[in-house]
């Protein structure tokens, strides 16, 4: 599996799971703050179902960006992996679940999904500015 970090537009991309507010509203102050985004957000290639960054694409939305960085994966790799969080209300989701629920917009809840990546996905910091 060979990550690759694209710019993609912002309305290309799916989610399937909410956000949580006060996470979100955290994460817009400190991008303001900084001037920047720290990590890109991980994608999945096929459909552009956002598997890991749901809180940094919201964030980027709410700031009036129209591009996210994004490191785009084959999800059917064995590099790729997922599993819940321990609070999560669920405790076993498919890479078939997530997929569907990004294609249809029935998302699960804030924190569900935790992704797994076997290949370390490096820091690639992208100025605000580059995003509008």
């Amino acid at each position: 599996m060979n990550p690759s970090l694209e710019l993609l537009d912002i309305d290309e991309l799916r989610p399937h799971e909410r956000t949580r507010p006060d996470l979100l509203n955290a994460l817009i102050a400190e991008i303001k703050r900084d001037g920047k985004l720290k990590l890109p957000i991980l994608v999945e290639r096929s459909h552009h179902v956002i598997l890991d960054g749901h809180h940094r694409h919201e964030a980027l939305r709410a700031l009036g960006c129209v591009r996210v960085p994004s490191y785009v994966v084959d999800y059917f790799s064995e590099e790729v992996g997922v599993t819940t969080w321990p609070d999560a209300s669920v405790d076993h989701v498919t890479k078939e679940e997530v997929l569907e629920r990004g294609r249809t917009g029935n998302l699960l809840p804030p924190k569900t999904t935790r992704h797994l990546v076997k290949v370390k996905l490096a820091e690639s910091p992208v100025s605000l500015r580059d995003l509008m």
